[in-house]
């Protein structure tokens, strides 16, 4: 036991690792093992034409979920948009759901985000409101931002 140290345990990996305790003063510090029931915060991406009702299903959804699986969540605590996106065609919707477990159980916290996110993923396929993100043409990307006689000389033959 020393004053001027701490002793921790990296939750990703399970090190421990001692660091002083003037590096930590002005730290937030959670004990896992003594915070409340996790909660775990999702985002969902559908496509900006998205409806009103069709948002209203995805999260009826998600309640019916979360009730069909008691011991596994607690309750819906969020379920709101976050960002509208028309130039990309996406609109977002963060969900925060309370889990039975506090995260000191990181896997069964996380296998059951996992789970869920997939539970989410299907719905909005059913729905067909799901948000597929188109990657980028890397020479359209570029292309656009050149000139217009540049962008002609790239179509003749080089000599």
């Amino acid at each position: 036991c020393n004053l001027f140290t701490t002793t921790l345990r990296l939750a990703k990996s399970n090190e421990i690792a001692t660091v002083k305790n003037g590096t930590i003063a002005d730290k937030k510090i959670i004990n896992h093992n003594r915070s409340d029931r996790a909660l775990v915060n999702i985002v969902l991406s559908l496509k900006s034409t998205v409806t009103h009702e069709e948002a209203t299903i995805v999260k009826s959804a998600v309640e019916q979920y979360i009730s069909d699986n008691p011991r596994i969540w607690a309750q819906l605590i969020n379920f709101r948009i976050i960002d509208v996106d028309p130039c990309n065609d996406v609109t977002k919707i963060s969900i925060r759901v309370q889990h039975r477990r506090s995260w000191q159980d990181l896997n069964p916290v996380l296998t059951a985000r996992g789970d869920l996110i997939k539970f989410c993923t299907e719905v909005l396929i059913q729905l067909n409101v799901h948000y597929e993100n188109k990657p980028a043409v890397i020479n359209d990307l570029y292309i656009k931002e050149l000139p217009e006689e540049y962008i002609a000389g790239l179509s003749q033959p080089a000599l």
